[in-house]
């Protein structure tokens, strides 16, 4: 009888999970990826290199919202139970609230250790991927997305361009204006066509087609006529990222003794407790649903769950900032919470006089309902709020 039960239960909560996070994941990717599109919908950006930037940022998405899914289908899918009666009739059956912890540990760990393996090897690895495409965009790609009838600065070339219109054969732009900064002197370029065409994967090639050139310096201005110009110069190549979320797992390992490397395998290896211990709080307050009405159980344990995760993603900032030891610290952090837990644990499944408890009500009305959806839709906007 136990196993059909705890079948029962897992696919409850499995079912639960599916739903809650795949609405977390659409509103949370929409909302990334939107910036992306905005970006090469105004021709800033190739649209392959969005369609990258969206891919790459899938394995973050997931690492973020994750514990979250985790947490809030534990405590739903149990308090639903406990609403249903369904709990007091696997009490009859000799079920205790251990029990329950020992079922739901199954999945609970199992996604535990995909959230850690997510953290420790594939978002830092989708996060350099990242860095690398960006990279790859060259001063030619750039040039070529500047768009004509707006002014555009190139950093590389210290000049400013503007195209009147943008052409679709070998040459980018028409009736192009450039002002380009050199040393203590000005110099103003008109062409008829401009292109941009990197003579190899170390140079870049500017060429100007039928135009003139004129340089205004202190000395004595100059004016020149040219059929054909071409300015090279060399590209700046960016050097590997030295973002300690890029890293990977062997350079963490390897600069060990270091504090900043410290505090981000710390924070990765956090992941796999954080969804531990918020999963043991929510089962708890799920379980004691039936005396402290869902409502309740839902602004406490999204309060302490916020409050936890809100925590674990400034810590890291903290111990860099600080003198503190970033192991002790993390350590220090996860024990403070475990103990809450476990006080919440004992606070929630004893009897208690406090005045909080419900009378026992098993049922949720039309109203009651309508309040507990706002409420969770609250709770996940917070979520983003404080994320975005």
């Amino acid at each position: 009888m136990f196993s059909i039960i705890s079948k029962y239960i897992i696919r409850s909560f499995l079912q639960t999970f599916l739903v809650i996070f795949s609405v977390l994941f659409l509103a949370f990717f929409f909302l990334r990826s939107i910036d992306f599109l905005e970006i090469a919908a105004r021709g800033d950006m190739y649209p392959q290199i969005a369609l990258g930037y969206i891919f790459f940022n899938i394995p973050s998405v997931i690492e973020i919202i994750l514990p979250l899914s985790i947490f809030l289908s534990t405590l739903i899918c149990i308090a639903r139970m406990n609403t249903s009666n369904e709990i007091n009739f696997m009490r009859q059956m000799g079920l205790k609230s251990s029990n329950f912890l020992k079922i739901l540990a199954i999945p609970i760990l199992l996604m535990s250790f995909f959230a850690l393996f997510i953290s420790l090897i594939v978002s830092p690895y989708s996060l350099d991927s990242l860095y690398k495409l960006t990279s790859n965009q060259t001063f030619s790609d750039r040039f070529k997305m500047m768009g004509a009838g707006k002014p555009t600065y190139f950093e590389d070339v210290n000049t400013t361009f503007f195209a009147k219109e943008s052409n679709d054969f070998d040459f980018g732009f028409s009736e192009i204006f450039a002002s380009i900064e050199h040393e203590d002197m000005e110099i103003i370029l008109t062409a008829d066509q401009v292109s941009s065409i990197p003579t190899d994967k170390s140079t870049n090639r500017l060429t100007f087609k039928n135009g003139k050139i004129v340089g205004l310096e202190i000395e004595g201005d100059f004016l020149m006529n040219f059929s054909q110009l071409e300015f090279t110069f060399p590209r700046k190549i960016k050097t590997s990222s030295t973002d300690l979320s890029h890293l990977s797992m062997t350079s963490l390992i390897s600069n060990l003794e270091n504090n900043r490397e410290q505090s981000e395998l710390f924070k990765r290896l956090s992941i796999f407790v954080l969804i531990i211990v918020s999963a043991f709080v929510a089962l708890n307050f799920g379980i004691s649903n039936h005396r402290i009405g869902f409502t309740v159980s839902l602004i406490t344990g999204s309060l302490f769950f916020l409050l936890y995760f809100g925590i674990y993603l400034g810590l890291q900032n903290w111990t860099l900032s600080s003198e503190y030891n970033s192991s002790i610290s993390f350590a220090a952090f996860h024990l403070v919470f475990f103990l809450a837990g476990i006080f919440l644990s004992y606070f929630l499944n004893k009897e208690s006089p406090i005045n909080i408890y419900s009378s026992g009500v098993t049922s949720l009305n039309n109203f009651q309902l309508i309040f507990n959806l706002l409420l969770l839709a609250f709770v996940i906007y917070m979520f983003f709020y404080f994320l975005i």
